[in-house]
């Protein structure tokens, strides 16, 4: 049977063929140079693979139809967790439709029909994930208490500032000239590196805190991830198969790094420190990112390829220094930004001081007091926000778009660049490089501050539609307490005006509807 198998699979790679009647360009190209037959990652035929991913389906979903359903299992969670998925939900679900994307563009540009065989399947799984999670935020909206906010994410990602940094990392799929960049920055680094993180830790976080219906459905997606793993290390295998890809690989493969890291590790972070029950002992993010990513991925992973030319990216090494504080940055900006999310946050609080300290030594000092003031700030009746404490937007980084404030304030890097007529933030050299390589691909792109500089805070609110049914109550919530919650008419009364730094109108201007 097993010889078979082989055999019929075999068979199959034959029937890949590009028919001699027609002149025809591939639509894509690549200009790395990969062999046109190398190992096949794994072998597998497609009515098998439907079959396996049915009867995922089918376990995944009938659980949460059934048992969780009716133990009203969305709502025994701890709130700070469910909250935080309006936003993560959306966010992910943007990376596997952009993955389902590259997919297609590899099997045009790659002509080797074992690597097309593995990404034709990959294809399946990621369509299969939107859907799920599509599902999963459906899900939430039906069971959870407060459903406001589950629907919105796909409104606003053009403009949150949150999802917009994420768009920005995961666009690295399909955004640059070169598909095997693509492949890269999904099943190199997104993949191999980042879905133990997301989908096997977050799980544990999920679960820990009293959620049982995310990891329903993430470790479903997880057991697809092991595939898309091989699939990037047989696309990686045959490219070091020719030296000459080997200087434009190492570059590409810092940049790809960088531009995931930037943006995932800061969100992981904030979810897996900050947006949970700490009364339940759990490891820290660092930890877990030390282990993963540093080890395992760095040091495993790519250590195994530096007899072949490859090195461990320069960036793992700079992303080391900054993961210990950048999370706690990233939560402090999150909550203050509260007004323009759509999801209810609370300030951490006290009881949970000592954790950080003892995981993260000298965190009071930077944080300790802005969690102070957060809890008077987060009642509307004293009409006062944490975002007054920032006379001005941060510089928004051009290429990465977080704000140039990482690891913490008091130790980041800002560089500020006039180019082609315009005003440029970057938040590392590391990103300063990557915009001079191609600056084209990000001249256009208009941020956060430039969109709304000199807008009202209630009038970006309005405009983005981050209010209830009621028309007057905001979604975003800088507390759990839904008795007083705050409306339009209590921003306006605190009066706050979005300056950013960085606004140049004699280039461009964008402060108008």
């Amino acid at each position: 049977m097993a010889r078979s198998l082989i055999q019929a699979h075999e068979r199959v790679k034959t029937l890949d063929w590009e028919p001699s009647h027609v002149d025809r360009t591939p639509p894509y190209q690549t200009r790395y140079h990969i062999p046109k037959k190398t190992k096949d990652p794994f072998r597998q035929l497609l009515r098998d693979f439907f079959a396996m991913e049915n009867e995922k389906d089918d376990r995944a979903y009938g659980s949460m139809l059934d048992v969780l359903a009716r133990t009203d299992a969305t709502n025994r969670a701890d709130p700070s967790f469910c909250e935080i998925l309006k936003a993560m939900l959306p966010a992910v679900r943007d990376a596997e439709y952009y993955a389902m994307q590259l997919m297609i563009i590899l099997g045009e540009a790659v002509e080797n029909p074992e690597l097309r065989q593995g990404y034709l399947a990959q294809e399946l799984d990621e369509v299969r994930h939107v859907q799920s999670e599509a599902w999963l935020a459906r899900y939430y909206a039906k069971h959870y208490h407060d459903p406001a906010g589950f629907a919105v994410g796909g409104k606003v990602r053009e403009w949150n500032p949150i999802l917009m940094a994420f768009r920005s990392a995961v666009s690295t799929f399909i955004a640059k000239d070169d598909p095997i960049q693509g492949c890269l920055s999904l099943q190199v680094v997104s993949e191999t590196c980042y879905t133990n993180p997301l989908f096997v830790a977050m799980t544990e976080v999920a679960a820990k805190s009293g959620d049982a219906v995310l990891p329903s459905l993430f470790l479903s997606i997880q057991s697809d991830e092991g595939r898309h793993m091989a699939n990037g290390y047989a696309t990686l295998a045959a490219v070091l198969q020719d030296d000459r890809n080997i200087p434009i690989l190492q570059q590409d493969l810092d940049e790809m790094f960088w531009r995931i890291h930037r943006v995932t590790d800061l969100l992981l972070a904030v979810l897996f420190d900050y947006q949970r029950d700490r009364s339940i002992e759990t490891r820290p993010y660092h930890e877990f990112w030390d282990e993963w990513v540093y080890h395992d991925f760095g040091g495993s992973y790519l250590g195994k390829l530096e007899k072949h030319g490859l090195h461990v990216p320069d960036s793992l090494h700079r992303a080391r220094k900054d993961i210990m504080w950048m999370g706690h940055t990233g939560a402090l900006f999150l909550y203050a930004l509260w007004p323009l999310n759509f999801w209810r946050q609370a300030p951490l609080p006290e009881s949970s001081f000592e954790y950080f300290e003892h995981h993260y030594p000298g965190w009071y000092r930077y944080f300790g007091p802005f969690w102070e003031d957060a809890v008077y700030k987060s009642d509307p009746a004293n009409r006062s926000l944490a975002l007054e404490a920032f006379p001005e937007v941060p510089p928004l980084c051009r290429v990465c778009l977080v704000p140039c404030v990482f690891p913490r304030v008091d130790a980041a890097e800002v560089y500020i660049e006039h180019y082609g007529e315009r005003n440029h933030a970057f938040c590392s050299t590391i990103c300063r490089e990557i915009f001079h390589r191609d600056p084209l691909q990000y001249m256009s792109h208009v941020n956060f501050g430039e969109k709304f500089h000199n807008w009202a805070l209630a009038d970006v609110i309005e405009y983005l539609g981050l209010l209830r049914e009621d028309g007057k109550t905001l979604i975003g919530q800088p507390h759990f307490n839904t008795e007083r919650m705050w409306t339009i008419d209590d921003i306006r009364a605190v009066g706050w005006v979005l300056k950013y730094p960085l606004a140049d109108k004699g280039a461009y201007s964008y402060s108008d509807n």
